[in-house]
């Protein structure tokens, strides 16, 4: 299990490799070392490989790897602490969700699954807000005030929410 804490509540590994290829439309054979540092996810090492039949590894290629697939992956392994030994992965409840897509909204209960919604998806990506917002098709206004509330709540902090 997740030994390291990435994020308030959410446990991975103090360090992942990540594999990843041709079958994923690289041009190279790649490991990258994926590290959490202040809540989010940074590839702290990249290996590029040549691979049978592939072109030699040049800064062209090289410029057009994307690591977000990698941290993506890393993230993938994340779970939420939901008591002492006991684990689960960032998965909020369909209530949540069917409240979410009726355009009802969230409730006061909803906030603790938002806050380690919004920790999963800033660990992986920059822009949590605008990542929540398209996924749970409102507005990023909509999403702050979902989180403003989280904060008063206690469930996020401010400093999470800053850049």
């Amino acid at each position: 299990m997740p030994d390291h804490e990435v994020a308030p509540g959410l446990f991975g590994y103090a360090s992942v490799d990540v594999s990843a290829g041709p079958e994923d439309g690289y041009a190279y054979a790649l490991t990258a070392t994926v590290e959490p540092r202040g809540g989010k996810y940074v590839v702290t090492r990249l290996v590029a490989d040549q691979v049978e039949g592939g072109p030699p590894v040049q800064r062209g290629e090289l410029a057009k790897i994307s690591v977000e697939p990698l941290i993506r992956e890393a993230a993938r392994e994340a779970m939420q602490a939901t008591g002492s030994d006991t684990w689960r992965p960032i998965t909020p409840t369909g209530e949540f969700w069917d409240r979410i897509e009726s355009g009802e909204g969230i409730i006061d209960e909803d906030l603790p699954q938002l806050a380690a919604l919004y920790r999963w998806v800033r660990l992986q990506d920059g822009r949590p807000t605008a990542i929540m917002a398209r996924d749970f098709k409102v507005s990023p206004a909509t999403v702050r005030r979902w989180l403003s509330r989280a904060v008063e709540a206690g469930h996020l902090t401010q400093e999470e929410r800053a850049k």
